[in-house]
């Protein structure tokens, strides 16, 4: 094996599905992989009370419900961990910390500022981490460790927020914070013979840094987690720097397989090229581990088990394994196993229908590889994040947010942000990039020819209704980045030209929802797809840009 730590994650509520879980075990036990992730922010709550603050009687007299919920959870999770256990797999728990469940502020009120902040700096939360890191080993001894995010806005107690203003905060350096809770959680795992995994999670080059030098301070057998990318799971982002950077840490590496950022595995595409070549890079800097996440915490009923994605986890499954395995083959093995249909919520696990024509995956390898090419020039301006969580940007603001500041390539790529300032050449470039997608999608039916595959009569049905859908999706990607740009353009030189321009494309937002309202109604499709084609964002786009106008 390539890597000695290969891992799958579950990352939303899928969790607590058995059904799932068991068939996710299953494709990981036939791949050899042997590191099974669950992630829930709040998942340690879900396991211990700590019994310090909770006890029984006060949870009985208190919070009946969560005291069963928790002795429940621990029945299941060792479950887990046993069926786990019988196909070599283990089982790791990640969180965003500090977590706390909101009784705690009931019990010890004086926790919350009077701002109602809460202050990462007050020593209770240092107990508190020991505290539940070891009742959570007594509770399930059977877990292999804790991957844990402490440099993420999320947590409910963040020093990386930077809500908290007191002295203590700001005479306390992060790296220090970082290091402090990192022992809290290291020390009791430690001694119970479970692993630490840090993620990094953060959105500055100095917040990655101060995490990596704090593990450093603490012991050299914390392992250091990294996304493939910086900030979040971009396949048009650069490989993250940090990797092959963490010193004598060992170094595991994350990816998506599910496409959070590229069409939420409604809209394929492949990204097993890429898996191949950030995989090789990965090895050569001397990452121990990998592992691939399968959905995302807000989508209940979808993952790349109830989708044409499915083709990524393959590829992770097999080239983390050898890198040097042949696409062909990993697109064979897929196709031969049987594809599902994003048509189908992912509770009803996924049906796999198999191609009959044997040379089926090369016109799903044809077609895998197009569509992401699609994704890379219609979601994407100019490799920047342009759409929220695969939703068309509601405001000017947000569009401009997501690429320049909350996803910005700056500090990865310097001055990278002056590809999509609203210049009359940009512009040129970034509508002639979403026209290309526009032809590119054009072809893609005739690229997959779906009746040469051998499909069931309602397997074609369902992939030429995504297909179908597939168009309306690029198309108000299209008008939504068209108007942004020409808008901003108009602020940055308000001269009759560029306003008469710009208001020229609010007509088309409109007329984008109401095909989007027409085609969609009295449709009962999965519930994703109305996520994805929510007409109201284009609604509210209109209305942002129309008073910016």
């Amino acid at each position: 094996m390539d890597f000695s730590f290969r891992g799958v994650e579950f990352h939303s509520n899928r969790i607590w599905q058995l059904a799932q879980v068991e068939q996710a075990m299953d494709f990981m036990q036939r791949f050899s992989m042997n590191a099974l992730i669950f992630h829930q922010n709040d998942l340690i709550d879900q396991l211990v009370f700590p019994l310090k603050y909770f006890s029984d009687d006060l949870m009985w007299k208190r919070w009946p419900v969560r005291m069963h919920t928790i002795y429940n959870n621990r029945k299941y999770i060792n479950k887990i961990i046993r069926d786990a256990g019988r196909r070599n797999i283990d089982l790791y728990l990640e969180v965003k910390e500090i977590s706390f469940p909101d009784s705690m502020l009931e019990l010890i009120p004086k926790l919350r500022n009077t701002d109602g902040t809460i202050c990462p700096n007050n020593p209770f939360w240092i107990d508190l981490a020991t505290e539940r890191i070891e009742e959570l080993c007594e509770a399930v001894p059977g877990l292999a460790g804790i991957i844990v995010s402490l440099g993420t806005r999320e947590s409910k107690v963040s020093i990386s927020a930077g809500e908290c203003h007191c002295e203590r905060c700001q005479n306390t350096s992060r790296e220090n914070w970082y290091y402090e809770i990192m022992k809290a959680l290291y020390e009791p795992l430690n001694k119970s013979g479970k692993k630490l995994i840090v993620r990094d999670f953060s959105y500055t080059a100095l917040d990655q840094s101060m995490i990596v030098q704090a593990a450093k301070r603490c012991s050299p057998d914390i392992a250091i987690a990294l996304k493939v990318t910086p900030h979040d799971f971009y396949p048009t982002f650069p490989t993250n720097p940090k990797i092959g950077h963490v010193g004598q840490q060992p170094q595991y590496v994350e990816f998506d397989t599910w496409g959070q950022f590229y069409g939420m595995g409604v809209f394929p595409a492949s990204i097993a090229g890429d898996i191949k070549s950030r995989l090789i890079e990965c090895r050569k800097k001397g990452v121990n581990g990998v592992w691939f996440r399968t959905d995302w915490e807000v989508m209940y009923e979808s993952s790349v088990a109830n989708s044409l994605n499915m083709l990524n986890l393959y590829a992770g499954a097999m080239l983390s394994s050898d890198t040097d395995t042949k696409l062909d083959d990993i697109y064979r093995t897929w196709a031969e196993n049987g594809i599902s249909s994003p048509m189908q919520s992912g509770s009803y696990l996924g049906k796999l229908v198999k191609p009959t024509n044997p040379e089926a995956y090369k016109f799903l390898r044809a077609f895998m590889e197009a569509s992401w090419l699609v994704m890379v020039k219609s979601s994407y301006v100019r490799g920047h994040v342009f759409m929220e969580d695969c939703q068309t940007p509601d405001t000017l603001k947000k569009a401009y947010d997501m690429m320049v500041n909350i996803h910005g390539r700056d500090q990865w790529e310097p001055g990278a942000s002056k590809l999509v300032e609203a210049t009359k050449e940009n512009i040129k470039i970034i509508l002639e990039e979403k026209t290309e997608a526009k032809e590119l999608l054009s072809k893609l039916p005739e690229i997959l020819n779906v009746e040469q595959l051998g499909l069931p009569l309602e397997t074609v049905e369902e992939l030429e209704i995504m297909m179908d859908l597939y168009n309306y999706y690029v198309y108000a990607i299209d008008v939504s980045a068209k108007a942004c740009f020409l808008t901003q353009c108009a602020i940055n030189d308000s001269s009759t030209e560029n306003i008469e321009a710009a208001k020229k494309t609010l007509p088309e937002l409109i007329e984008c929802k109401e095909r989007i309202i027409k085609r969609l109604e009295g449709t009962e499709y999965p519930h994703y797809i109305y996520w994805l084609l929510d007409e109201s964002r284009l609604e509210k786009l209109h209305e942002d840009l129309s008073r910016l106008l």
